[in-house]
């Protein structure tokens, strides 16, 4: 029966999106132009890759800069839709309201905020890939404190909602999660998008690890030097100059050779921490 309060327009955008997809043209189901939604959205364009994406928060755009950084991302797909009928059994056997537009009674075509897929390589040097849901929510919609571990009896709605997403998932055999700004900080995506704008020349592999080396042996040695004097030292220890050294550290941080403490942001004539 709830099927037929469905909205006629929300099942052709949802076939057509079907159909887009499934030529591998891909395109976000919700885009920045049909949300009506406060806040800040983003509409820009991802070099890596090669299209525009849609993000509906400050909170999203960070955690798309962030997972799209890393080195074996394939790809993420924002704004994925899920199919309706599904969803409306899911939420029939969790003894949830499907979510719907409340003032026209019709049902809501639910999405999650990423599908990313992930390159793979198991111990016979195989390589394949992994795909992986996430939901962005800040902190304070769902927890009631910093640590994540409780939810808040005020979000009941919500993670009503999470639960039929992440049983969606779990019915395709793909790990969903969730993530809030205390995972996607400030900090950590200035830090990336500082050593993306840095990074300006080729690296060679094997002296990047020659060099993630050297820089975590002079860093143990002295902890609280600037950054810049800890490149210099570096790249004196390695014989090169040290805008040498500058691209291979940009390069390390951001193919996690070296794992920085993302606690502050990056700036040459402060202090780094590593892990």
């Amino acid at each position: 029966m709830e099927l037929l309060s469905l909205n006629q327009k929300d099942v052709v955008k949802y076939n057509s999106w079907v159909r887009t997809i499934n030529k591998e043209i891909y395109r976000p189901y919700l885009t920045v132009r049909k949300v009506n939604k406060f806040g800040r959205r983003h509409w820009l364009w991802c070099d890596i890759q090669k299209r525009e994406v849609h993000l509906l928060s400050d909170g999203e755009r960070r955690a798309y800069e962030i997972m799209i950084s890393q080195p074996r991302t394939v790809s993420i797909l924002e704004q994925y839709a899920l199919d309706i009928a599904e969803t409306i059994s899911i939420a029939k056997d969790l003894g949830f309201v499907h979510p719907r537009n409340y003032k026209t009674k019709q049902l809501s075509v639910m999405t999650t905020d990423f599908l990313i897929v992930t390159q793979t390589v198991n111990q016979s040097d195989a390589v394949g890939s992994k795909k992986t849901a996430y939901t962005f929510k800040y902190s304070s919609e769902l927890y009631t404190d910093l640590t994540c571990s409780t939810f808040s009896n005020s979000a009941t709605r919500t993670i009503q909602k999470l639960k039929i997403e992440q049983e969606y998932w779990n019915r395709r055999g793909i790990e969903y999660r969730i993530i809030t700004e205390l995972h996607a900080t400030k900090e950590r995506a200035w830090n990336i998008q500082f050593c993306k704008i840095g990074l300006k020349d080729s690296v060679d592999k094997d002296l990047a690890v020659k060099f993630s080396a050297v820089l975590y042996e002079i860093w143990e040695q002295s902890r609280y030097v600037h950054l810049s004097d800890l490149l210099n030292t570096s790249a004196v220890t390695l014989g090169i100059d040290q805008s040498a050294a500058e691209q291979l550290f940009y390069f390390c941080i951001l193919h996690e050779l070296v794992n920085l403490v993302h606690s502050f942001k990056l700036q040459k004539y402060r202090p780094i921490e590593l892990e």
